[in-house]
């Protein structure tokens, strides 16, 4: 019996059948491509024991001039910094005054404590700190009061509840003393869509192209949080979406809090309000994009960009003397979002893609209209890579290297009638320069981003899993990408083998599943018998002492019919040796068609899989379909 060569195309494609998909690959998951070759992606381990509270959907790294290393990490309910391993709460305080005398207000043995505070302000879901409490007869001590809460849910705007953490006992009814105060946090934003909320939490688009939303954009409590965030110097700058822009300096320690820019000494015209935020490469101008104008503090604009002066956060009042200014954006109805890269500030209106050009004084910038009739799927779905910006829109896939061209995807019709279209805000993308990937993460079956798609810039090619993710920040100080989970936990990325998200570590499942193909050529009308393959499969960087996978055939009669008996082989490392080839595996399968597929679910396996052989001979024809 002669011996065949397996040797697929790399990529997958679900843009055309099954069977016209011959020699090619159907489907992956936990998959990359080598050089041509399918292999399971490398694992992920924590990268601290520490937890966040809330959903984090943007990273940003960045050192100090002292070498420290800091992650930004905003969630829908705090700002954070990591630093060594933990969290440290930056979150601005909205809010801080003395409150009412004897404010905790307590019924009978409980820890739950009604809270009165005239006009406060909070929504359920913030956090509150109270200092200056003191002891009464009961339980409810001083240390046990001065503390941070968050507020379970507000009675009415003058009333609120918290769950202490010790049990009112005693004489306890009414505690706290007179000199009692509130620091409240900004309020938190929502983890998901909730449809009609302004435009960035509704599906982008929804109500046609060129029209915003019904509601008010600057109802920042009942839109899914989003952040932008940038460095100036040490410090970070972080703007919630639709919100204020806020700054951490970095001088102050991570014992305080970020500050609003309009609450810093000498601040002179500060935005309240804006889309997004980005820094320019020229003279270091910190845009705001969607802001509110000079003349309407805080009423936003939603085509409306503007800068302070030249190396200043504080003065944004334009004159003769400095470089602030401003300028409208004359394409669309308002700005989705916005990039800087090597190339271009790139601006992404609901109807068009702009760039910003430096012209210098007296304008600054100019503006010209690349592409009319361009979507993209959310604020934070584009990505440069290679000196190569690319964005998923709402319909496909772009790139942008001078020009807007669509970028052909062997996926595309996958992606966009799985996804889900009321979570297209949550689509985020993120570069693996060290596999040369762009990985983009979507909502399907689920509200969170439970499925990804890459695309290989390297080899042109797609592959595409599941995975919930929810941010991703390429490699940077730290040896690994950075990807944060709805756990509420930073991960390092191709560090091991193996699912660090339990403990002890879980296996990954992957898989390369082929679409259907003839063995032996010809117009699918003769039955081929195969009796073995010849595997060329590595397991070179298992850590595992008997590593394996899984080669499955699937024998079909034609398209669509019921699959035949299955065979199903492990396949093992004959030796310690981590290059040995592993032995071949007898196999009776009979077919017109059949499928082939390479799998693992253990830990400590890495393999790759090359150009596998199978003895077959045809096996007559049977005239019967």
């Amino acid at each position: 019996m002669p011996l065949v060569k397996l040797k697929f195309r790399p990529g997958v494609d679900k843009e055309v059948t099954d069977y016209e998909n011959t020699l090619g690959w159907f489907d992956t998951d936990k998959v990359r491509f080598r050089a041509g070759y399918p292999e399971n992606i490398g694992g992920w381990t924590p990268y601290s024991s520490a937890s966040f509270v809330g959903i984090c959907r943007t990273l940003l790294p960045w050192v100090a001039l002292d070498s420290s290393e800091y992650v930004a990490v905003p969630t829908n309910s705090k700002l954070y910094v990591e630093k060594g391993g933990l969290y440290k709460d930056l979150t601005p305080i909205r809010a801080s005054s003395t409150i009412n005398t004897n404010p905790f207000n307590i019924t009978g043995s409980s820890a739950v404590v009604t809270v009165t505070d005239t006009g406060h302000g909070a929504i359920a879901g913030a956090f509150v700190t109270f200092s200056g409490a003191t002891s009464g007869d009961g339980t409810l001590t001083a240390a046990v009061m001065n503390s941070e809460y968050i507020i379970d849910s507000v009675v009415n705007a003058n009333s609120y509840v918290v769950t202490m953490s010790a049990v009112a006992a005693g004489s306890d009814a009414t505690e706290g003393g007179g000199s009692v105060t509130a620091a409240y946090q900004i309020n938190p934003g929502l983890n998901s869509a909730v449809m009609g909320t302004g435009w960035g939490v509704d599906t982008f688009g929804a109500e046609g192209w060129g029209s915003s939303s019904s509601t008010a954009a600057t109802d920042v409590t009942s839109q899914l949080r989003l952040w932008s965030m940038v460095t100036f110097g040490e410090d970070l700058v972080a703007n919630i979406r639709n919100g204020n822009i806020f700054l951490w300096d970095e001088s102050t320690g991570l014992g305080a809090r970020a500050v609003a820019l309009a609450d810093l000494a000498g601040a002179s015209n500060c935005p309240t309000i804006a889309r997004r935020i980005l820094m320019s490469p020229e003279d270091r101008l910190l845009l705001a994009l969607g802001c509110d104008s000079l003349s309407d503090s805080g009423t936003q604009d939603t085509m409306l960009i503007r800068w302070p002066d030249s190396e200043s956060l504080t003065n944004w009042t334009p004159d003769t003397t400095n470089a602030a200014g401003s300028i409208r954006l004359n394409s669309g109805s308002e700005i989705v979002t916005g990039l800087v890269t090597k190339r271009d500030v790139l601006i992404w209106t609901n109807t068009s893609l702009v760039t910003l050009t430096y012209i210098g004084a007296p304008y600054f910038y100019g503006q010209r209209l690349v592409a009319s009739n361009v979507s993209i799927a959310s604020p934070q779905a584009m990505i440069e890579a290679n000196d190569i910006t690319f964005w998923m829109g709402k319909d496909g896939f772009y790139y942008y290297d001078g020009s807007v061209k669509t970028l052909p995807c062997t996926l595309r019709a996958h992606v966009f009638d799985n996804i889900n279209t009321t979570q297209f805000h949550k689509v985020h993308t993120g570069v693996n320069s060290g596999q040369g990937e762009i990985w983009w993460w979507y909502a399907t079956t689920t509200e969170e981003c439970d499925s990804y798609i890459i695309f290989n810039y390297d080899q042109k090619i797609w592959y595409h899993g599941t995975m919930v993710r929810t941010a991703w920040t390429d490699r940077s100080f730290n040896d690994f990408p950075i990807a944060a989970a709805a756990d509420s936990k930073l991960y390092n990325h191709e560090n091991g083998l193996d699912d660090g998200e339990s403990e002890p570590a879980a296996a990954i499942s992957a898989h390369a599943e082929s679409s259907l193909f003839e063995p032996v050529p010809g117009e699918g009308y003769s039955y081929s018998f195969i009796r073995r393959i010849l595997p060329d499969l590595t397991f070179s960087g298992s850590v595992s002492s008997s590593p394996a996978a899984t080669i499955t055939i699937t024998p079909q009669d034609y398209p669509g019919a019921t699959s035949g008996a299955v065979s199903s082989s492990t396949i093992t490392r004959a030796t310690a040796l981590p290059e040995t080839y592993t032995e071949q595996s007898f196999v009776r399968i009979r077919g017109r068609e059949i499928m082939y597929k390479i799998s693992s679910n253990a830990t400590g396996v890495r393999w790759r899989d090359g150009t596998r052989r199978i003895e077959v001979r045809p096996d007559g024809r049977r005239l019967k379909f």
